[in-house]
């Protein structure tokens, strides 16, 4: 899932002012092995992972809360209710449906917008330490070895590993802490058959 997690949002990682850009050569980057060197694709990784188990602990919470309002719903409704009372508990449930179904989209936002702010965060500190790594070898530009796609480049301008130890020296580097699973969360309550009678037709979670 994170293999390729530092390209894709943004198209070019390029360091180098436009005059100086046709004075210098150009040095390639790997900023996917920069992460791994650091630690910081791992750390990312469990991070997001423990956000969402943390989103999903909520969802879940807030699903029971609804399935309890849909089952109060019903239980006012009686064991026979009338055409009103039906149209009631399907209208209460398409609407805690939409409700849930909001703050899921809503929470898989929040993690998608934290995924982004990490990677950006994480490439806005690397530029300096990798164009100083370029500026080394007398290079004033940094292309990433993955996109735009490198055909063929000398190995002398790679600056992998230069850029990886240099980032040390910076205190860039990173670990990852443990992640505690939370469970998934329950689906919204489901909305009762048209038309059955109560007995029939409880507003269940999904399977």
């Amino acid at each position: 899932m994170m293999k390729s997690l530092f390209f894709a949002s943004v198209a070019l990682f390029s360091l180098a002012l436009p005059a100086a850009a046709q004075k210098g050569g150009v040095a390639v980057l790997d900023i996917d092995e920069v992460a791994r060197q650091l630690g910081v694709e791992e750390k990312v990784r469990v991070d997001l992972l423990a956000m969402q188990n943390n989103l999903n602990a909520d969802l879940q919470r807030t699903q029971e809360t609804m399935q309890k309002q849909m089952d109060g719903v019903e239980k006012a409704a009686g064991e026979a209710p009338t055409e009103d009372q039906k149209r009631q508990i399907l209208a209460t449930n398409q609407q805690l449906n939409e409700e849930f179904n909001r703050l899921k989209a809503q929470a898989q936002n929040t993690l998608a917008q934290e995924r982004i702010r990490m990677i950006n965060d994480f490439r806005t500190r690397l530029e300096p330490i990798a164009l100083k790594a370029a500026e080394e070898l007398g290079l004033e530009v940094v292309l990433m070895k993955v996109t735009p796609p490198v055909f063929t480049y000398a190995k002398s301008v790679d600056i992998t590993q230069a850029t990886s130890k240099l980032a040390i020296e910076a205190g860039l580097q990173v670990k990852a802490s443990e992640v505690t699973n939370a469970p998934a969360p329950a689906p919204a309550p489901a909305a009762p058959a048209d038309g059955k009678e109560k007995g029939d037709s409880k507003g269940k979670a999904k399977e």
